[in-house]
């Protein structure tokens, strides 16, 4: 009995003791004032460390996994931070000062209030937002002229109404600027393993694969090969141009016998994997949550708004709403102005704000026929491009004119000759890297080294496509790439004045599969560095295409189906052909 009691008796002072405890820690950790007390010092320290995930100390947390047991990371930058991510679900946006009628050609205002994961208002900016209006009855839609930031988690978007009748509003949420951040560290981390390349080694009839990549440390695959032995790599860096690739070596095969490249099996899946390892699982899931609608305010519901027709007027023909009409589209002109879209689509066709743009559409090919005779089309670049060349071929053809040289279709070389009308296209894909499908090192070439060989002349035209196999890398190497272009271009129009030179901006899309490294924050870096290196060349022009694919009925696809593409070739050719009417 007195055993039982002794117990009892110990039990309620602990349980005291521990009430005590718990009630002052609380009381300590929101009232500074109470002095502090060494029982408390740790449990205080720890409640500190758990809650306090600031930016200060996001800022400090490695680049790399913090869940590697090779480095040493914080315990903050493990945990969930308290600055959560600016989310779609509890942003909002309205029309501000919002009328019952509009007129065409006046520009709607939104407003749009960022708000965090727990419905907390956002006091920075930074987020990435898409906007744009559309009528599906009309095929009609057109982008924000542009985005403003405030810097205080507001933003104003301001959308200029083209059309009669109805306008639907859409606000996208693309990314955080949480989220930014995480895919700005992954992408300018050097050392990250990227997309998985191979190449075939071949003698006679035996045959090898083994990885290739830009740089010896960035092979997806932890490459078997035994311990005690170091890897031996081909160097296959290009000598005028300085772009690196090397291969694993095999074994009783020279570096010489590389004869065909690929992506390797998986390799998106694998290149996911790998860039999952170099976030937390809350930044994995932050980067996931994109391309999200946001609502309209539920006091003020505006998703869409009326445009009423203007009496006396002959309001229902397409117009740019310009203070004066554009002008012909002549080399050299800016993609888009910085106040206003590139343009809009009504009925499917494309209306331009840069410049007279021409319709080149025609079933029979007849117009596009006559704008390229005596025109020889040097394509290079990615499968977008490519998708310009083939759109081209298949119009030309539609009398059976073309004769065609396909080596590879995918990755060329490709030639089409119209000898009765003496046109002639080509198409080569970028050197490395690239991941479409199987083909020949020794038809392998890159941009810079083929145009330095190009005779080029008035009667010569350069198309230039170059940016969705370039995602993966960091955005110096394809500014490298882009300035090599660059300087290629200048020595050819320094040796034969007046060769024509187009350049194709990158364009809009969801996603390419399951590939992560395909996010389109990457690729509207890479269309702003674009611009930046290319717009202002002499007798260069870059057709802006991104307006062109944000809000398009057809959808977001790495691909523009052939509505969207005949619209964007009819762009390019009115800068060839500016008296084709």
């Amino acid at each position: 009995m007195k055993t039982s009691l002794r117990y009892a008796a110990i039990f309620v002072v602990l349980s005291v003791a521990l009430f005590l405890v718990f009630s002052i820690t609380s009381t300590y950790h929101f009232h500074e004032r109470i002095p502090p007390n060494p029982v408390f010092k740790a449990i205080r320290h720890l409640v500190s460390v758990v809650e306090t995930t600031n930016s200060a100390q996001l800022s400090a947390c490695p680049t790399t996994n913090c869940h590697s047991s090779s480095v040493a990371c914080p315990l903050s930058c493990k945990l969930k931070p308290t600055h959560a991510a600016t989310v779609a679900k509890y942003s909002s946006f309205k029309v501000i000062n919002a009328k019952q009628t509009y007129k065409r050609c006046d520009q709607l205002e939104i407003g749009i209030e960022a708000r965090d994961s727990i419905n907390r208002p956002k006091s920075t900016g930074g987020d990435y937002f898409w906007v744009w209006i559309h009528n599906n009855k009309l095929n009609a839609s057109s982008a924000a002229d542009e985005i403003v930031d405030h810097n205080n988690g507001s933003y104003t978007a301001l959308v200029t109404l083209y059309w009669e009748g109805a306008v639907e509003i859409n606000v996208t949420l693309v990314h955080s600027s949480e989220a930014i951040n995480i895919l700005r560290r992954v992408r300018d981390n050097n050392t990250t393993p990227r997309n998985a390349y191979q190449g075939t080694f071949q003698i006679d009839g035996n045959r090898v694969k083994k990885p290739c990549h830009i740089s010896t440390n960035m092979f997806i695959y932890d490459y078997p090969h035994d311990a005690n032995k170091s890897l031996t790599f081909c160097n296959y860096t290009d000598s005028k141009s300085g772009f690196p690739w090397y291969c694993v070596k095999p074994d009783h095969f020279p570096c010489d016998s590389y004869s065909k490249h690929s992506r390797q099996l998986d390799d998106y899946k694998k290149a996911t994997a790998t860039f999952k390892s170099l976030m937390t699982s809350h930044e994995y899931t932050m980067v996931l949550d994109s391309l999200r609608e946001i609502r309209e305010t539920s006091t003020s519901p505006t998703t869409s708004v009326y445009v009423k027709r203007v009496t006396n007027r002959q309001s229902s023909t397409p117009s740019t709403c310009l203070k004066h009409p554009p002008p012909r589209c002549v080399p050299g002109l800016p993609p888009r102005s910085n106040s206003n879209v590139a343009g809009h689509y009504h009925k499917d066709e494309w209306i331009s704000n840069v410049c007279q743009k021409h319709d080149f559409t025609a079933d029979n090919g007849a117009p596009i026929t006559k704008c390229l005779q005596n025109t020889n089309l040097h394509f290079y670049g990615d499968s977008t491009g490519r998708q310009w060349f083939e759109y081209l071929i298949n119009h030309l053809n539609k009398n059976g004119t073309m004769e065609m040289n396909v080596t590879n279709s995918k990755n060329g070389p490709i030639f089409g000759l119209d000898q009765r009308n003496n046109i002639s296209l080509s198409f080569l894909f970028h050197g490395f890297p690239f991941s479409t499908g199987m083909a020949k090192v020794a038809d392998i070439d890159y941009v810079a080294n083929r145009l330095d060989k190009l005779k080029g002349g008035p009667d010569s035209v350069i198309f230039i496509s170059m940016w969705a196999h370039f995602w993966i890398l960091d955005l110096q190497f394809y500014r490298d790439r882009l300035r090599s272009v660059k300087d290629a271009l200048t020595r050819l129009q320094h040796r034969t004045p007046g060769t024509r030179v187009f350049f194709k901006s990158p364009n809009t899309y969801a996603g390419v599969g399951k590939f992560w490294g395909a996010n389109i924050w990457y690729a509207t870096e890479m269309d702003r560095a674009l611009r930046e290196e290319i717009v202002g060349l002499p007798d260069v022009t870059v057709i802006d295409v991104w307006d062109m694919t944000i809000g398009h009925r057809t959808g977001l696809n790495i691909h523009p189906q052939e509505i969207v593409v005949g619209q964007e070739v009819s762009m390019f050719l009115s800068f060839l052909c500016t008296d084709n009417k």
